[in-house]
């Protein structure tokens, strides 16, 4: 028996990388996962694009949450369909299994189980959890996510397009007004990531309003509301479930940031090697920078505060990298320097760096008009890019090349062969055990580096507010 689970994806990352990843662990062999993707600008498609398995399909479409459902679920095969949210995961390898070997005792219409919602950037902290073995009013629905549905209900009903956000309460509601067979699993089926609260704010409202006027078209009252909210605000509280397995260690660490790590011979042909600091993770909340590809060396005292790493100073790990290069530790085809390198970064880098190197100029100006310049240019194969541009423009430019390119490796050095060779002055020590490197830099390309400073600042309030600095 075929089991079909929808996934909806628009600007996904890094989440959806751990749900897809779930789907592949699961034990069952007859299933396929329907990806409707619509439009991204965060890379989603470049990771999509690197899906290769006979058991899932994906397939543009453009349009609303609930039109991009219908669409997956008429073209999906599967005896029994499921929904399956681009940032969750099936709570174990055996999920499916456990589904089938229910629903083939007496085929009910529904299947449904427990839920657990995790913190959204860490799966195995467990806020709050779902579970109901009888639906005794029309609003005992059970979440949409661990909910299964046999393909000849979904012939029957299909999700409204009138509503926005809650379409899936109007379905649910329909489903278990009329005389159904439904079977309740005292099992989990999966964990949700739960978004940051001061992000929803304008979401909860638009979402209370859609629930209020689907209530009232199903003939229930403001208080049947009440009850609901009551019984959800409950599930915060006696929390037993501790997740600590392997199942969960990994998923969990799929979407997390990798670090570069020396010691390990890693394969990082196809990878874009960045510093993580406070001007990548602000640009990235406003650039959707970040792709499946990024390895990261910590810098700057941001690095510290998220993910409690030692920094490393840019000039540091590059010394440390091209020494590397130099005992054949990491061997390259060929090695491109693309920036305005001046002669005596230039001449330091040829003194310190066993390879000939070719350096190409590129212009200033935006992206689009680099782009232009340098599109032309016929990098090798599993060759080392190193970029010598300021973030976001450096970053932007290695997902460009990487597209083209996808055996490179990419690294965003940024200034840091104009510090080694002299051409900026080093920070004095005592700034830089103050963590004040920052305000020694504004000494030099002041106008460019202070506004750089004052938009990051802003994009991080911004992104504090959002919640969304979680993602690092």
């Amino acid at each position: 028996m075929k089991v079909s689970i929808i996934m909806c994806v628009m600007n996904s990352m890094p989440y959806v990388m751990s749900s897809v990843e779930s789907f592949k662990k699961q034990q069952y062999k007859n299933k396929e996962l329907i990806i409707v993707h619509s439009k991204s600008d965060d890379n989603t498609d470049d990771y999509l694009n690197t899906i290769y398995d006979k058991n899932i399909k994906i397939f543009n479409f453009n349009g609303s949450i609930y039109k991009a459902l219908n669409f997956g679920i008429n073209k999906s095969k599967g005896k029994l369909v499921g929904v399956l949210h681009s940032d969750d995961i099936f709570f174990s390898s055996s999920t499916l299994n456990i589904i089938v070997e229910e629903y083939k005792k007496n085929e009910p219409d529904v299947i449904f189980g427990n839920i657990l919602y995790s913190e959204k950037n860490n799966l195995l902290n467990i806020k709050r959890s779902w579970d109901n073995t009888i639906i005794k009013n029309k609003y005992d629905i059970p979440p949409h996510t661990g909910t299964f549905i046999s393909k000849k209900i979904y012939k029957k009903f299909l999700y409204s397009t009138k509503y926005s956000i809650s379409s899936d309460t109007d379905f649910l509601i329909r489903i278990f007004s009329r005389k159904i067979k439904y079977k309740y699993i005292n099992s989990y089926i999966c964990i949700m990531r739960m978004g940051g609260i001061s992000s929803n704010y304008i979401s909860l409202i638009q979402k209370m309003d859609e629930d209020l006027r689907i209530y009232k078209r199903h003939q229930l009252t403001f208080f049947d509301y009440f009850k609901k909210v009551i019984l959800k605000t409950s599930q915060f509280f006696f929390l037993n479930q501790n997740i600590k397995n392997n199942y969960h260690k990994y998923l969990n660490d799929i979407s997390k940031i990798k670090f570069l790590d020396f010691k390990n011979k890693k394969n990082i042909n196809g990878k874009i090697i960045s510093a993580l600091n406070l001007a990548f993770i602000t640009y990235n909340y406003k650039f959707k920078l970040r792709t499946h590809n990024y390895i990261f060396w910590p810098d700057g005292i941001f690095t510290t505060y998220l993910t409690n790493t030692k920094k490393i100073p840019g000039r540091k790990f590059f010394t440390l990298f091209i020494n590397k290069i130099n005992k054949k530790k990491i061997k390259f085809n060929k090695i491109y320097i693309l920036g305005n390198l001046p002669l005596i970064s230039s001449t330091w880098l040829k003194n310190n760096l066993n390879q000939n190197f070719i350096h190409i100029n590129l212009p200033y100006g935006n992206i689009n008009y680099i782009n232009k310049k340098f599109k032309k240019i016929n990098f090798i194969e599993k060759s080392l890019i190193i970029l010598t541009l300021p973030t976001p423009k450096q970053e932007l430019i290695a997902n460009m090349i990487l597209r083209k390119k996808p055996s490179s490796t990419i690294i965003c050095i940024g200034g840091s062969i104009n510090i080694l060779s002299g051409y900026e002055k080093k920070t004095p020590s005592i700034l830089y055990k103050l963590n004040l490197e920052w305000l020694w830099r504004l000494k030099f390309d002041s106008k460019r580096r202070f506004f750089r400073l004052f938009e990051s600042a802003i994009l991080y309030i911004k992104l504090k507010i959002s919640g969304q600095n979680n993602i690092f």
